[in-house]
């Protein structure tokens, strides 16, 4: 019976870090976008793909 309480747990969690990380995107950008091109660099490098 704890299962539907765990899923939801798990989405509001993913929710949390899908919204942090869009944050921290936000603030890169606004302080030094060429911080932001270094970032996704990095997130290509590990396989995850950014596209502009």
């Amino acid at each position: 019976m704890n299962a539907p309480r765990l899923l939801r747990a798990a989405g509001w969690t993913a929710l949390a870090a899908v919204l942090g990380f869009a944050v921290v995107w936000a603030f890169m950008a606004y302080l030094s976008p060429d911080r932001v091109l270094d970032f996704a660099s990095m997130l290509q490098m590990c396989g995850i793909p950014i596209s502009r």
